[in-house]
């Protein structure tokens, strides 16, 4: 965890983690157009929203309406299908008159802003209805892998923050229509679960779970 620091202006956010992130994308986006030629494939790019739930609903419980997600699919058989979320999620709430207390001190002031910041980077299974030629397919899915998760708060010229990798897990509902010119539309819902862990600026670990809800843009071939 950061210590309190004299650092002017909002949290930012490290360009470590969303610099792997990028260079991960784009590693499992290189496959893409030598595997689509023999098996379907669906990628797609999604404008992301959330609702936070326990420990982020504690923290910064304002609906979120600041992400965006990368995914890519590809079949396995026909109704199966394999691939990988990443994306950026970010959680905010502004107070006035508020302060907030942690383990090393408390910090206050006529305006307070709280961030949480998620970057998931999962594997994922989606089993699909329908055949491949149909033009609407539901599906249920499950990712697993790991999120990088930020905590911020910002008063006046302090500001305090703390972050930490966490296993996690995402069961999701959805459906892709598709409109035509391998192009579709997907709407999902999904279930943010990193498991506890950290050290957060409260002095304890956090799970910082939340719902999320894509409307996305996507590629069928």
């Amino acid at each position: 965890m950061r210590p309190i620091s004299k650092t002017p202006g909002m949290g930012r956010v490290s360009a470590r983690p969303l610099a792997w992130a990028v260079c991960l994308l784009v590693f499992l986006a290189v496959p893409v157009g030598r595997a689509h030629a023999q098996k379907q494939y669906v990628g797609t790019l999604s404008y992301t929203m959330a609702q936070p739930s326990g420990d982020a609903s504690d923290f910064a419980n304002n609906f979120s309406w600041l992400g965006f997600s990368v995914e890519g699919d590809w079949f396995l058989r026909s109704n199966i299908s394999a691939g990988f979320i990443g994306g950026w999620q970010e959680i905010y709430k502004e107070t006035s008159g508020d302060s907030y207390t942690f383990s090393n001190g408390t910090i206050s002031g006529a305006r307070t802003y709280r961030h949480i910041g998620s970057l998931p980077l999962l594997a994922r299974a989606r089993y699909w209805t329908g055949t491949p030629g149909d033009r609407a397919h539901a599906f249920v899915g499950l990712g697993a892998g790991t999120y990088w998760m930020k905590q911020t708060v910002d008063a006046g010229i302090y500001t305090a923050d703390s972050d930490a990798w966490h296993f996690g897990i995402a069961p999701e509902v959805g459906v892709l229509v598709k409109t035509g010119y391998d192009i579709g539309w997907t709407l999902n819902a999904r279930y943010n679960y990193p498991f506890s862990g950290g050290d957060y600026l409260g002095g304890k670990s956090a799970s910082f779970s939340y719902w999320g809800f894509g409307i996305g843009v996507s590629y069928t071939h």
